[in-house]
């Protein structure tokens, strides 16, 4: 009896993608990714697809290759599901939360969604009653795709943002799937540096644990901005307060999320290059990654490719560091680097960052 095949929908397709991605935490780019998701099948134990067969699912655009069932409840098992029903069900229940806010499923990619039509016409009102009746119960990929949603619409107003900023910085749901989940750290969103002050402001780190992470997070994006675009005033100014005003230790960050957490101690060798420092580099250099040896036994998977990311962007972007403590950061996070394509263990991290990047925005591509 012949192998039943499934002809997938493009948005099951793109879906099926996703989850994927979500699994091994590295876009899948070329035939060598592929190679490398085969090898991450074995380690779970289950039947090996061919890079073939990854290849033509995955990357080869507009083709008509319709998969074995089997094929799929093998993927469906590897990102955690049961088998291809249940991550189907899934999917489509995701489809369903998107047409609330007006996303159609279509081939045409000139489609727009009613809530960035609103957005995009200054119809705030109904966006704004529409956003506030959700709360921090709402399922994380749920909130995923709102923030990916308001992502795309932010990037391509041509009304710059600003009234969207004012009004919605304080909105819940709005600053968790939008400001935090699908963080923009390339600014490539018009006037997302008045968007981070909104958000920002009003917030004291002394309330709670939660103003210390939104105050971190936050400032921390835009010191990376200032300094990066060599704005000298602007990020020494801000530097001065997160790493002298407060100079918070990683016992005072302990209760907050891995990703701010770790961003305020990395970036902390860019405030002492701003500052000239170089002797004081060297010495926190030794000491970060010191630190980091010690907790690492405690860290999650995701999060040690978190805390590697931004390490190495730290590194990759403080002109002094050398390349002995690219290595030794490389030795430490040997793990990860051995979940990702061999050639990324092999690159400078430089050109590793862009499997490394564990920003949201980076991950989906937009």
């Amino acid at each position: 009896m012949p192998k039943p095949k499934y002809k997938l929908s493009p948005y099951l397709k793109n879906g099926l993608y996703w989850k994927v991605i979500e699994t091994i935490a590295f876009p899948i780019y070329t035939k060598a990714d592929c190679r490398k998701v085969c090898e991450l099948f074995k380690l779970k134990g289950l039947p090996v697809l061919s890079e073939s067969t990854l290849y033509r699912l995955f990357l080869i655009d507009g083709n008509d290759n319709v998969p074995y069932l089997q094929t799929l409840d093998i993927l469906a098992k590897f990102c955690n599901y049961k088998d291809w029903h249940s991550l189907e069900k899934h999917l489509n229940e995701l489809s369903t939360f998107e047409w609330s806010f007006g996303k159609v499923p279509t081939k045409n990619t000139n489609t727009i969604s009613l809530l960035t039509s609103c957005i995009h016409h200054n119809e705030l009102k109904s966006v704004y009653n529409f956003s506030e009746q959700f709360d921090e119960s709402l399922e994380l990929e749920k909130k995923g795709l709102l923030g990916e949603e308001f992502y795309k619409a932010l990037k391509t107003n041509p009304n710059k943002n600003d009234l969207f900023f004012k009004n919605f910085s304080k909105l819940p749901i709005v600053r968790e799937s939008f400001f935090e989940y699908m963080a923009d750290p390339t600014f490539k969103i018009p006037n997302y540096e008045i968007g981070l002050k909104y958000y920002l402001l009003g917030i004291k780190p002394e309330q709670s644990t939660k103003s210390l992470q939104d105050f971190i997070f936050g400032n921390c994006l835009l010191f990376r901005y200032y300094y990066l675009n060599n704005d000298k005033s602007e990020s020494k100014k801000l530097g001065t307060k997160l790493y002298e005003t407060y100079n918070f230790s990683s016992k005072d960050l302990s209760p907050i999320h891995i990703f701010p957490k770790i961003r305020y101690l990395a970036y902390k060798l860019f405030y002492l290059n701003v500052i000239g420092s170089s002797l004081e580099i060297e010495k926190y250099e030794v000491w970060l990654l010191n630190y980091i040896s010690k907790i690492i036994q405690k860290l999650t998977l995701e999060e040690k490719r978190i805390v590697l990311y931004t390490i190495a962007d730290a590194f990759v972007n403080n002109v002094s560091t050398k390349m002995d403590m690219h290595n030794q950061l490389k030795l430490i996070f040997s793990d990860v680097l051995n979940t990702l394509p061999a050639f990324v263990s092999e690159a400078s991290l430089k050109d590793a960052l862009p499997y490394l990047n564990r920003n949201a925005t980076k991950l989906l591509k937009i």
